[in-house]
């Protein structure tokens, strides 16, 4: 988790090639379990890993559904102010609790996205002191602004399998004026409908 657990994930970076089209109808993928098909994007190096381990058989946690690095279009990343073509997988964490990564960056910003399936009374008993709840899109959020990390900003949006963890890093290009919460709300209701109201 970017603030809170940053030992579990990479730092964002970014990746020069170009990011893969979205998959026409007849590529789509079904997802776990009994969710409809969807569109996804297709380069072999942004699938995610496979979730079926030895340290997640005897956990009877439930598997990640939605995974950032291939859920999310191109158009939503513009959007939120990054650069598509910087799209990379981050390391994903398959363990007893799992998340999925992906990394974007900015001039000024990167964005890292995980996908988790730890649960949200888990997230609230590691972030909830210096967190604020919020809504986005009528979505249960937590605010997190780690007093650690002085140039970062995070939102954690509940799932029905966990949360899913937005955060971003002010990079040594951004104005020393800039706060690192500044417009994350903005970015946040950019990214959330791609998670999936049955998400």
């Amino acid at each position: 988790m970017a603030l809170a657990t940053a030992a579990l994930t990479t730092n964002c970076s970014t990746d020069n090639g170009p990011a893969e089209p979205l998959a026409t109808s007849g590529q789509a993928t079904t997802s776990i379990g009994s969710q409809p098909s969807r569109p996804t994007l297709t380069a072999s190096k942004l699938q995610p890993p496979p979730q079926d381990n030895k340290y997640t058989a005897s956990t009877g946690r439930p598997k990640i559904v939605f995974d950032p690095c291939t859920w999310i279009s191109d158009a939503t990343i513009q959007k939120s102010g990054f650069d598509p073509v910087s799209r990379k997988r981050g390391d994903d964490l398959i363990a007893e609790y799992s998340f999925l990564t992906c990394d974007f960056s900015s001039r000024e910003r990167n964005l890292m996205l995980n996908s988790g399936n730890a649960t949200w009374a888990e997230d609230l008993a590691k972030v909830g002191t210096f967190s604020e709840p919020t809504t986005v899109n009528g979505r249960e959020a937590l605010l997190v602004r780690d007093p650690d990390l002085h140039r970062a900003c995070q939102v954690d949006v509940r799932t029905k399998v966990g949360f899913v963890q937005i955060s971003t890093f002010l990079t040594d290009l951004a104005p020393r004026s800039t706060a690192p919460c500044d417009g994350m709300l903005e970015i946040v209701t950019a990214i959330e409908p791609e998670i999936g109201k049955d998400n």
